[in-house]
């Protein structure tokens, strides 16, 4: 099957992957899950700490931790007008700070609110982010958690105002 590799630009992986983080930040229950030892942590505290735009893994962890990470891949570009990114997002505890103090599990809240927050989201591609699969994620000895993954559908080559070269030849500007 021969896909389409000429994308005019790859503006959503930035666009989506700071919209999440702010949304992310801006959360403050996803905040208080980060936060396990409740000693006030800014935002600004966790991103590249706990929170990162990319798919990281820590080879070795001084202190038990929760992460959050996130990336976009184009997983088809069928033709010059769509193509169809994939957001995945990767949540995983130590396991002696999966279980809440009040119950339940960590990373099941953090999955919860995440996809309360951006499930059917308008903010990431031309209609709505669809969750499509969940599923455990065991990264490093000691620490749990799930994946999701979330599919959009995006333009391609979006046309930038009215630039003839921009237009289709059966279009006019």
């Amino acid at each position: 099957m021969a896909t389409n590799t000429t994308f005019a630009g790859l503006d959503e992986f930035f666009e989506y992957k700071n919209t999440l983080m702010g949304e992310l930040m801006t959360n403050k229950k996803i905040l208080e899950y980060l936060d396990h030892d409740n000693i006030g942590l800014k935002p600004r505290d966790l991103i590249y700490q706990s929170v990162f735009p990319y798919e990281y893994v820590p080879t070795v962890t001084e202190n038990e931790t929760t992460f959050i990470c996130f990336d976009v891949d184009i997983t088809k570009a069928p033709n010059t007008t769509y193509l169809f990114p994939t957001m995945y997002v990767w949540i995983f505890t130590h396991d002696n700070l999966m279980r809440l103090p009040g119950g339940g599990l960590r990373v099941d809240a953090i999955s919860s609110e995440i996809s309360k927050m951006i499930n059917g989201s308008r903010n990431y591609g031309m209609g709505r982010l669809e969750l499509d699969l969940v599923k455990r994620y065991s990264p490093i000895q000691h620490y749990q958690g799930r994946i999701m993954r979330f599919a959009a559908t995006d333009w391609n080559r979006p046309i930038a105002g009215n630039d003839p070269h921009n237009l289709p030849a059966n279009r006019r500007a």
